[in-house]
C-alpha cells in the first residue's frame, strides 16, 4: 500500500488548488502549516523535495500516510497508506485531480 512521493505531491497540489479563494491561509493556520511553504507546494515552486511537508498536508486533508525510505540508504521517498481501501480511494481521487480539465 505504497504511493510515490511524486503521486502524493500531485495529490496535495490538486487538493490545495480546490480550496476556495481566501481559504488557504485559514487552512494553514488551522493545521499549523507555514503559509509560504504551502503556497510554494500548491504552485509547484518547492526548491527541493519536501516529504515531511507533503506528509503534514496529507494528514491535514485526512490522509494518514507514513514516510518510508527505500532503500534505507537511498533518497527515494514513498508513503505508506493504512490499508487497501485508503489506497483505492487515494488513487481514485488522484485520477480525478490529474484528469485534463475540459
Amino acid at each position: 500500500m505504497t504511493v510515490s512521493y511524486a503521486d502524493t505531491l500531485l495529490y496535495a497540489q490538486g487538493r490545495l488548488k480546490m480550496l476556495g479563494n481566501g481559504e488557504l491561509k485559514p487552512f494553514c493556520e488551522a493545521h499549523q502549516l507555514t503559509y509560504t511553504n504551502v503556497v510554494n507546494l500548491k504552485n509547484g515552486k518547492l526548491k527541493r523535495d519536501e516529504p515531511r511537508l507533503v506528509q503534514r498536508v496529507l494528514a491535514s486533508l485526512g490522509i494518514p500516510a507514513q514516510l518510508l525510505r527505500f532503500p534505507l540508504t537511498g533518497k527515494t521517498t514513498w508513503f505508506v497508506l493504512p490499508d487497501a481501501q485508503a489506497l483505492a480511494s487515494f488513487q481514485t481521487q488522484l485520477t480525478f485531480l490529474t484528469a485534463p480539465k475540459l
